[in-house]
């Protein structure tokens, strides 16, 4: 699959083809690695707002930690 670079106002635009198209309004994150452009859409910030996790680290409790450090099959020692 490939585009074109075109001129779109005073600014250089790709269009998508219709079956990778995302929404129209979906805004992106672009970053150049060497000559490969990466398009990653830009996802709200979970922890913007420190009321939202208020009381969370109360709330953990022994099994979610024991998940949370448990090895995977076949590396116990």
């Amino acid at each position: 699959m490939e585009t074109v670079a075109r001129k779109i106002g005073n600014s250089v635009g790709a269009i998508f083809p219709k079956d990778i198209s995302p929404e129209v309004g979906d805004t992106f994150t672009i970053t150049k690695v060497g000559e490969a452009y990466i398009l990653k859409p830009k996802k709200e910030d979970i922890f913007k707002d420190a009321k939202d996790w208020a009381g969370f680290r109360d709330s953990v409790v022994q099994e979610d930690t024991e998940w949370d450090i448990m090895m995977s099959e076949g590396d116990e020692h």
